[in-house]
This record gives structure tokens, sequence and C-alpha cells, in this order.
């Protein structure tokens, strides 16, 4: 008997046990009788909510690096149109001497040229992409953020127009 004792003693203490940390898992309002599917649901339930955040947050972050490459893109394409209009222009002034008075002015025009491009863009509507019809009149958000931030913002810098009085002014 003793040794069918001790086991039994093992056996009821490690229930007494079981039960204590099960009946933690149960709200005062449950039995402390749970089972084990209903365990697995209420982690199935945190590890859903916890995929829910995550996956708003994936979209807030593509969506942010979208923007950002919208930025970009409009930016590299406003540099380029300014640097080629630039040197276009520098180039028609020094072949025709009769508008040597007009070196370091194509800058301003190229400033004036790109506000108007940022006014029409801010008379424009916005819509949204996602559920705009065919026939909608208007940009997207992340069009504009292209053309506005992205573009404007490159094509029509006040830096290159200040060195380019201040070259002016030396002359």
């Amino acid at each position: 008997y003793r040794g069918m004792t001790s086991g039994l003693n093992k056996i009821l203490v490690l229930l007494a046990i079981l039960l204590v940390n099960v009946s933690a898992f149960t709200s005062p309002h449950q039995s402390s009788s749970i089972s084990a599917g209903s365990l697995f649901a209420k982690q199935q339930k945190k590890q859903s909510a916890a995929a829910g955040r995550n996956l708003v947050i994936r979209q807030q972050l593509s969506d942010m690096i979208a923007d950002m490459a919208a930025v970009g893109a409009g930016a590299v394409a406003g540099a380029i149109s300014r640097y080629q209009l630039g040197n276009i222009a520098t180039r028609i002034i020094a072949e025709d001497k009769r508008l040597s008075g007009l070196t370091g002015w194509h800058t301003a025009a190229i400033n004036i040229f790109g506000s108007f491009i940022l006014g029409s863009l801010a008379g424009t509507p916005t819509i949204d992409a996602s559920t705009a019809k065919p026939d909608a009149r208007g940009i997207s958000t992340r069009m504009r953020l292209m053309a506005g931030v992205g573009f404007c913002g490159s094509f029509t810098t006040f830096s290159t127009f200040s060195v380019d009085i201040v070259g002016m002014l030396n002359s």
C-alpha cells in the first residue's frame, strides 16, 4: 500500500495544481471546468485581433511607401524638366545677342510657369481613386502628391532663382 499511496498522492497533487491553473484562465462568471476547445478559441480570437492590427499597420505602411514613391517619381521628373528647360533657355539666350539682357530671367519664368501648374492642381477636385467612376473628373490624392509636391516642388525652386539673381548682380 505504501507505494500506491505515494503515487496516488502525486496524482492528486497534480490534479489540484491543474485545477488551480485552469481556474486562473476563467473569469469569475465562468465555471472552473474549462474545455481545451474554449481555450483554443480564446487564443485564436487573440491571434485574429493581433493579425487584424498587423494588417492595418501593413496597409498604412504600404500606403506611405506608395506616397513616397509617387513624390519621388514626381520630383525626378520635375528636376529633369527644370534642368532641360534651363539648358534650352540658356542656349537660346547665348545664341541670340538680342536676348542677352534676359540672362538669368529664364529661372523666374520657369518658377512662374510651375506656379501656374501648382495653381491648376489646387483648383482641380480630389477624387477617391478606389471608388471613382470612370467618368469622374479630378485627380487622386496620390496623383496630387506626385504632381504638386514632387514635380512642382522640384520644378519651381527658390534656391535656383536665388543663385541666378546673385549671378546677375555680380555680372
